[in-house]
């Protein structure tokens, strides 16, 4: 099982050029302004006494939470799901719950539920779930699995966007592209290897669990059906796609993090895409309409060159300094073909 190691924070460093793949992957963004110019240098650090000491994030997996979506069209059945879950991840051969709708309600939504590898389910007219044991994990372990997952990625510190960074890089560079019929986020999470549907999931998954409302979009690139995520960012919706980002970067940029609707079609994902599964899924036109994170990671391709310069503030506790970066973007050697973040 790989531990995320925390990003380290530095002062300022001459990086390595650019793999060049990377740079071709960024090339085929509408917005990328990738220059030929070997290596780049991070602006110095604000001075400080001494190293601040950053504080990996204390996690506990929640069983029980849900995305917006799912929750809503659970409705009163959201005891039942509880039960469910309980029942499951205690081992146990029933469940029995209130009603046959309602069970089967639960049912349906405990499908996409990580635990739901775990067991097979059968429901009776009077609502009794019989619990058959498959595969060989626990919900001990995946919860495991999680915490440390999301202990070695995020910081105590880290505001919604370092936290949504830090994950989005966690799935997109931690975790390896394998397809395969079982679409299981539990598989993912614990041996970090999936498909585009289990990318998708477990980034959805680590968002909601982080606090960072976001749902699984479906639809096609090219001819093929695609996941990604959309998620909130500061009150506004955005597409992430983790599996795009994995193959164009091998998960070392953030080209396909935050992206606009315009963005997200220049990619090659149609829309409008479906948001939501099954009885709660709904097609959405163009629901991420903002385009903030198209300019400000225009030409992210490498996390510790375009990136960490940012982060570099709020390690050192300079707060005011480190939003004023993010809302600017301050990169304006990019728009001449130099990749650098500048910072006053």
């Amino acid at each position: 099982m790989k531990r995320f190691v925390p990003i380290l924070l530095s002062l300022a460093v001459l990086l390595p050029p650019f793999p060049a793949a990377a740079i071709k992957a960024a090339r085929r963004l509408p917005h990328a302004r990738i220059g030929g110019r070997r290596g780049c240098a991070l602006a110095e650090a604000p001075a400080a006494t001494e190293a601040p000491v950053l504080t990996p994030r204390a996690f506990t997996a929640d069983r029980y939470l849900l995305s917006a979506d799912a929750a809503a069209y659970l409705g009163n059945a959201r005891d039942d799901y509880a039960a469910l879950i309980d029942a499951v991840c205690a081992g146990a051969p029933e469940a029995q719950l209130s009603g046959y709708e309602s069970a089967a309600l639960a049912a349906e939504v405990f499908a996409e539920s990580p635990y739901s590898a775990l067991a097979g389910l059968e429901i009776a007219e009077n609502g009794a779930v019989t619990i058959t044991p498959a595969g060989s994990g626990s919900a001990e372990e995946f919860d495991s699995a999680a915490e440390l997952l999301v202990e070695g990625a995020v910081y105590a510190e880290s505001n919604e966007l370092e936290t949504a960074v830090s994950l989005y890089r966690a799935v997109s560079a931690g975790c390896t592209y394998a397809e395969s019929g079982e679409h299981s986020l539990y598989r993912m999470i614990v041996e970090q290897e999936g498909g585009n549907a289990e990318f998708a999931a477990a980034l959805c998954y680590l968002f909601n669990q982080n606090g960072i409302a976001a749902r699984i979009a479906s639809g096609t690139a090219g001819d093929t059906e695609h996941r990604w995520v959309i998620a909130e960012l500061g009150g506004q919706p955005y597409h992430f796609d983790p599996t795009f980002e994995n193959s164009a970067t091998g998960g070392r940029g953030l080209s396909y993090f935050g992206m606009s609707d315009a963005a997200r079609i220049y990619t090659g994902c149609a829309l409008p895409c479906t948001a939501g599964r099954g009885g709660y899924a709904e097609t959405l036109g163009a629901p991420c309409p903002d385009t903030h994170f198209d300019e400000f990671f225009t030409d992210v391709t490498s996390w510790d060159c375009d990136v960490r310069a940012h982060f570099l503030y709020l390690a050192y506790g300079f707060e005011t300094e480190y939003l004023n970066s993010i809302e600017t973007g301050l990169q304006s050697t990019a728009e001449q073909g130099e990749i650098a973040v500048q910072a006053e």
